[in-house]
């Protein structure tokens, strides 16, 4: 299973990371599923409920899980995963991503060096708190 996210809706992520640095970024992606794959139509920037508190850690704010799931059914989407930003560190789950995981959805994790320097993107499922994450391909189209 691959995760596809059309360019302009990956500048939106990249952009909204790029933001928040030196903190995660984090927000929702909504779209379908067609045969295998993920298709990505809309990335939801977010607030993260930590803010500014940490800098290794995040939680989507009630309020935008709430409107993330009207965009959905308004536009007939489906809330395929999330997004979040590891500032200066590897596009890999930490212990606190996996254990905050749901199964089902694409965890997309970027590492940003400096506030503007993606140097890695990769997804993830997250099967339970006890199983190793799953590497799904991560397509960026035009």
């Amino acid at each position: 299973m691959a995760i596809i996210i059309p360019k302009n809706e990956f500048e939106i992520i990249k952009k909204h990371a790029a933001k928040i640095f030196p903190y995660e970024a984090c927000g929702g992606l909504l779209g379908k599923i067609e045969g295998d794959d993920k298709i990505i139509v809309k990335a939801y920037p977010a607030e993260n409920r930590f803010g500014k508190i940490t800098w290794d850690s995040f939680e989507i704010e009630p309020k935008d899980m709430l409107e993330m799931d009207k965009i959905s059914r308004k536009e007939g989407l489906e809330i395929l995963g999330f997004y979040h930003s590891h500032p200066n560190h590897p596009a890999i789950p930490s212990n606190f991503d996996i254990n905050a995981s749901w199964p089902y959805y694409s965890y997309v994790i970027l590492s940003v060096k400096g506030n503007e320097d993606i140097t890695d993107i990769k997804s993830y499922l997250m099967p339970d708190k006890n199983s190793t994450p799953v590497a799904e391909e991560v397509t960026i189209i035009d």
